[in-house]
């Protein structure tokens, strides 16, 4: 079934305040790009704002998953949504007002990141507490759904938000988005967690040191983590690359922009519900197979000739970025001891984030350089080495059905 997660309570509460969150988190996101654009006309400080946004992966997300590990998740994750509506209220309040520049928007970037740094590793070791092992398949496929919900959504919203008003209502409505996602986390029932055992760590302190070594002691664990983080480090999501081949290659506005980001989004919905019936878990070598098809989605997008042909192109990257983050995500309960289950997405988390910091101010050189066509293309290259490396040094392993 699509939405078999959905017969525990607290999984479909969860996920109708993290759907709503996530359409604000996205609008939230494209205004911020734009008002970049905006403030400087630079791609390349375009690519340092992306990388504030996620540079705190690097500090805090080993962090966020020693917490996850030994503290209350439910309490931790009203905290940091509390935290993540006031930053964004801020920023919207100065763009109002006219104050907004491009440092600010940096610094604004760079402390809802340290939010989402420490939410991150909480979040994503709580749904297996919500609905048990024999769900978690589908729940993670629903939970990459419904964030391509909200980038369906929030950038349409947010680029008719930006035509119309300027950017500093997109930052006001995510603002509310996070109030909405902290009451619907006051509402779960500890009562009804599937898995309690995972609830806390054994260990008294659950030691950053520990989750490190644990995932270097297990090479398929090791090897997911770096595969999904490398492809997302040369603009797999396509936020810097849709901006500027909206921007300069086919001279389009904020409304088409937004519109870029839907259809990457519509595909990346379709995408996760046709994935969202597996009950195996996945793969290192499903992995490298996925992480192939949606190479060949990227190479499409680099040659499109026009703006038409670039849309669909993103929408077909979407659907293959579902195949490889799913994988990427499932993989954790596959290859992760349940007493390292937060630390281990602490290492994803901070692999992930801070590959993408280190990968977005480059991409951002090589369309201020080149072109963004170049960028584009320059990103299919990348993965097109990951996925073979994978499929080569896993070759023997067995494999299951794409």
């Amino acid at each position: 079934m699509f939405f078999s997660s959905f017969k525990h309570r607290n999984y479909k509460i969860f996920y109708i305040g993290s759907t709503i969150s996530s359409v604000g988190t996205w609008a939230h996101r494209i205004a911020q790009d734009w008002l970049v654009l905006e403030l400087t006309n630079s791609a390349q400080a375009l690519g340092i704002v992306v990388s504030a946004q996620f540079l705190p992966g690097f500090f805090f997300s080993l962090f966020g998953g020693s917490l996850a590990d030994r503290l209350d998740r439910r309490k931790a994750l009203m905290g940091c949504n509390a935290a993540g509506g006031l930053i964004a209220l801020v920023l919207g309040v100065l763009v109002l007002t006219h104050h907004a520049n491009v440092w600010n928007v940096a610094l604004s970037a760079f402390l809802l990141g340290t939010t989402n740094a420490i939410d991150g590793p909480i979040r994503q070791s709580y749904y297996i507490i919500l609905v048990g092992d024999e769900d978690l398949p589908n729940a993670t496929s629903l939970n990459s759904a419904n964030i391509n919900v909200g980038r369906l959504i929030g950038p349409i919203l947010s680029g008719v938000l930006i035509e119309a008003f300027g950017t500093g209502p997109s930052f006001i409505f995510n603002a509310l988005t996070y109030v909405f996602v902290f009451l619907s986390v006051a509402q779960i029932r500890p009562s009804e967690y599937m898995i309690k055992a995972l609830g806390r760590s054994v260990e008294a302190k659950a030691k950053i040191r520990d989750g490190f070594l644990h995932v270097m002691h297990k090479p398929e664990l090791l090897m997911s983590i770096v595969a999904v983080s490398f492809l997302a480090m040369w603009g797999q999501d396509m936020q810097i690359t849709s901006a500027m081949m909206a921007k300069e290659t086919f001279a389009r506005g904020a409304a088409s922009f937004g519109a870029l980001g839907s259809i990457f989004a519509l595909g990346a919905v379709l995408g996760a519900l046709s994935f969202s019936r597996r009950k195996s878990m996945p793969t290192i070598k499903l992995i490298g197979f996925r992480a192939l098809l949606m190479t060949g989605a990227w190479f499409l997008a680099g040659i499109a000739p026009n703006y038409s042909t670039f849309a669909a192109a993103l929408f077909i990257c979407g659907w293959c970025s579902m195949g490889v983050n799913i994988s990427g995500n499932a993989s954790m309960r596959t290859y992760a001891d349940p007493a390292f289950y937060g630390r281990s997405w602490g290492v994803y988390i901070f692999t992930w984030q801070s590959l993408i910091a280190l990968g977005a101010p480059i991409l951002g050189w090589v369309n201020q350089q080149f072109s963004p066509r170049t960028a584009v293309l320059f990103g299919a290259v990348m993965a097109l080495m990951m996925s073979l490396y994978v499929l080569i040094r896993f070759r023997s392993e067995a494999t299951n059905k794409i």
